[in-house]
C-alpha cells in the first residue's frame, strides 16, 4: 500500500532552516517505523511554495498546488493522503476532489484525543495559525472536547531549537513545549496534542510521549494522520467504505472530465 504524504513546503525550506536534509531523512525513517513494511509513505516535497501558509491568499495558491499534488499521486495508484500541516491546509477541497481517502493530520489527532482523555489542547507554532485550528476545531464539532479557555496556543519555538533538538544538542524544544503544555493542564487539558509535522523524529529520539510528571499524554499529529490514512485505505478496499456522495454531502466529487479541464485551463498541473 502507498501513502501520498505532501509536505507543503518545498525540500530548501526557505526562510526556516538549511538543514531540510535532516528533516528529509528524519521523517521518512519516522514514518517506516510507525507503519511497518507493508505501507509505503511518499514524503513529498513541492516544487514551489508560497511559504505563507498562514496567510488566507498565499494559503490558498499552496493550497492549490497540494490538492493538484494529490490527484496525481492517485492517479498514479495511491491508495490514500495525508495532507501536510497540522493545521490542514486544502483538507475539504482535497477530500472532495479526490476519491481516495484524504485525512488531515490535525482532525485525526482531535479525534483520537478524544479516546485518550476527556479534554485536550492544541499546541501550534505561529501566531497565524491559532484562529485557523480554533475554526476547524468548531468545524469538526469537536469544541466539547477541547478546553475551554484558549484551547489552541503558540509555544516558543524556532527551527534552530528543532534542528538542535533533532541532533541531540539540547532539549530546548521540548522544554518550551512541556511549559506551554503544563499551562493548558491547568486550565482543565488532560490530552496535548503537538502541531507540527516534524516534531514526531524529535519525540520519538527523546521518548518524549508524555509532558513530565503529569500523566498526560502528548499526541503527534502525523503519526494520527498516517495511521488513518492507511485505515481508510484498507476498509475501502477491503469492505468499499467509501465518502458520502449523497447530493447534500459536503465532499460529493466533481466531475473528473471537469476537474482535468479546469487544472489544464489554470495551469495546475
Amino acid at each position: 500500500m502507498k501513502i501520498y504524504w505532501p509536505i507543503g513546503l518545498t525540500r530548501e525550506m526557505p526562510g526556516r532552516t538549511n538543514r531540510s536534509d535532516l528533516f528529509d531523512q528524519t521523517l521518512n525513517e519516522y514514518a517506516r517505523s510507525v507503519m511497518g513494511p507493508n505501507v509505503e509513505v511518499t514524503i513529498a516535497w513541492m516544487k514551489r511554495t508560497t511559504g505563507m501558509m498562514s496567510s488566507a491568499y498565499l494559503g490558498i495558491i499552496n493550497d492549490t498546488q497540494i490538492v493538484s499534488d494529490i490527484l496525481d499521486a492517485e492517479r498514479d495508484g495511491y491508495a490514500a493522503a495525508t495532507v501536510g500541516g497540522h493545521w490542514d491546509p486544502a483538507l475539504a477541497a482535497a477530500r472532495e476532489a479526490a476519491t481516495i481517502p484524504v485525512v488531515g493530520p490535525g482532525e485525526a489527532a482531535m479525534l483520537l484525543a478524544g479516546t485518550l482523555g476527556r479534554k485536550f489542547a492544541f499546541l501550534t507554532v505561529m501566531e497565524g495559525y491559532v484562529p485557523v485550528i480554533e475554526n476547524n476545531i468548531r468545524t469538526y464539532g469537536l469544541e466539547p472536547r477541547a478546553i475551554a479557555r484558549r484551547p489552541v496556543r503558540k509555544f516558543g519555538m524556532t527551527y534552530e531549537n528543532i534542528v538542535r533538538c533533532l541532533e541531540g544538542k539540547d532539549d530546548e524544544f521540548l522544554v518550551e513545549l512541556a511549559k506551554t503544555a503544563r499551562e493548558c493542564i491547568a486550565d482543565g487539558a488532560d490530552v496535548i496534542i503537538a502541531g507540527g509535522q516534524l516534531f514526531g523524529p524529535i519525540f520519538q529520539r527523546h521518548q518524549f510521549f508524555t509532558v513530565p510528571n503529569t500523566g498526560v499524554p502528548v499526541v503527534e499529529v502525523s503519526a494520527c494522520g498516517l495511521k488513518l490514512a492507511e485505515t481508510l485505505a484498507h476498509l475501502q478496499r477491503s469492505v468499499n467504505l467509501r465518502k458520502s456522495e449523497h447530493v447534500n454531502a459536503p465532499f460529493r466529487t466533481p466531475p473528473r472530465a471537469v476537474v482535468d479541464e479546469m487544472r489544464k485551463k489554470f495551469g495546475i498541473t
